[in-house]
């Protein structure tokens, strides 16, 4: 919600509730000058879990966390996290079924890629750091363009020449996987599929227990190429690699 500073002045209180509900911008002259948060957000004082709508769009915002803040709170504890555009998500546990599901595609992809020497799967747990290639067109990237991302499957190609010194992975998947759950589908639908897209990832597939389906989204030079929906009683078949198939019914062990 966005509110000018006077109104905000005179009406204190009311804003003070209704930022239990959602964040309250405060603007001056017509420019966002602060946001107003609902107290704490999570034990280290960031964004946790979906975010309200709104929050952390600009990198100029309030509440922008910064590449190395996210090294440092990464770097000290055994939670796992996410930074997107500047928003730090921590990464709730996986249910059973999220889990079922990513065992059998994981069996899947490996059986399929393990004669190719060049690309292989890998699971989450996986920092992948990502930038956007919209925010190079319109200025020259810093660290703290840098997004981290953890896709619950992903598929890297020529990835030994990709890995630092550290034993960091340092490149781009070809491929990334997410399944949906219930307190990340604005996150995994939205966010991360637009992240995907804009960093140079090549195919994204969207499992979607609720519906019971698979969506296959191409993209090329940026842009989203072609998305396809497979339901029960089909095979969603890759675009990127020619004969990587999985039947929707197998997946869901229906």
């Amino acid at each position: 919600m966005n509110v000018t500073s006077t109104i905000f002045q005179n009406n204190f209180g009311k804003y003070l509730e209704l930022c239990e509900r959602e964040n309250i911008i405060v603007t001056k002259n017509g420019k966002k000058r602060a946001v107003l948060l609902h107290y704490p957000r999570c034990e280290l004082g960031y964004e946790a879990g979906e975010p309200i709508s709104g929050y952390g769009t600009s990198p100029i915002s309030e509440g922008w966390v910064t590449y190395r803040e996210f090294l440092e709170i990464t770097g000290k504890t055994e939670k796992q996290y996410e930074l997107i555009d500047g928003v730090i998500y921590l990464l709730g546990s996986p249910g059973f079924t999220h889990q079922s599901i990513l065992g059998r595609l994981y069996i899947l992809f490996n059986e399929f890629f393990i004669d190719n020497g060049d690309c292989g799967p890998f699971l989450s747990p996986f920092d992948v750091e990502l930038m956007r290639n919209s925010t190079m067109r319109k200025r020259q990237l810093a660290e703290d363009n840098i997004n981290v991302v953890q896709p619950d499957l992903l598929v890297l190609c020529d990835y030994q020449k990709s890995i630092d010194e550290d034993d960091r992975y340092k490149g781009i998947p070809s491929l990334v996987v997410e399944i949906l759950s219930p307190s990340t589908r604005t996150r995994d639908k939205v966010k991360k599929m637009d992240l995907y897209m804009d960093s140079g990832i090549q195919e994204f597939w969207l499992i979607d227990p609720e519906k019971v389906s698979i969506g296959v989204y191409t993209f090329e030079e940026y842009e989203l190429a072609s998305d396809d929906i497979f339901f029960s009683g089909q095979r969603a078949v890759s675009r990127l690699f020619p004969g990587l198939e999985a039947a929707v019914d197998s997946v869901f062990n229906i």
